[in-house]
């Protein structure tokens, strides 16, 4: 009888062992098609990728890309043209009054009003707007293409 004891013993640790097994790879497979998903389903919405050329804008072919005349939505930001995000700045969007625009002094002076548009942000700056326009262009830099330079006229 203790020969069988010691048997029923040995199974029981196979089978715990296997359980365990069982359930680590199972939570693995788990994770990894998860990952899987988030990683298929991560571009889906963004248009294709096409190579970005150059160019110069006037303040009137700048106005052309507000996301309504034009499907793409640009700023300019210390004439500095950036291709930027239409849910941000697209129609409808919180700063849609900004797209196609020269904005740099609108972001030095924090105007939502869209009175600061295409002007220039050098004259009568204070050195705090400036500093916190260069923290702008830090962040544009930072997340947008460049897509030209803006030509003041």
């Amino acid at each position: 009888m203790d020969k069988a004891v010691r048997k029923l013993v040995k199974v029981g640790k196979v089978l715990a062992v296997a359980a365990a097994v069982s359930v680590i790879s199972r939570a693995i497979i788990q994770r990894l098609y998860k990952l899987h998903k988030i990683h298929c389903h991560r571009g889906q919405g963004i248009r294709p990728v096409k190579p970005i050329v150059q160019r110069s804008f006037t303040a009137d072919e700048l106005q052309e890309y507000d996301g309504v005349r034009k499907s793409d939505v640009y700023v300019s930001v210390k004439g500095v043209v950036y291709e930027v995000a239409p849910q941000f700045y697209g129609p409808g969007q919180p700063y849609h009054i900004y797209a196609g625009r020269e904005i740099s002094r609108c972001l030095a002076k924090s105007d939502l009003t869209g009175d600061e548009i295409n002007k220039d942000w050098r004259p009568g700056s204070t050195e705090e707007e400036l500093q916190q326009l260069e923290g702008w262009v830090k962040k544009f830099e930072s997340r947008y293409p460049v897509v030209g330079w803006f030509i003041w006229e």
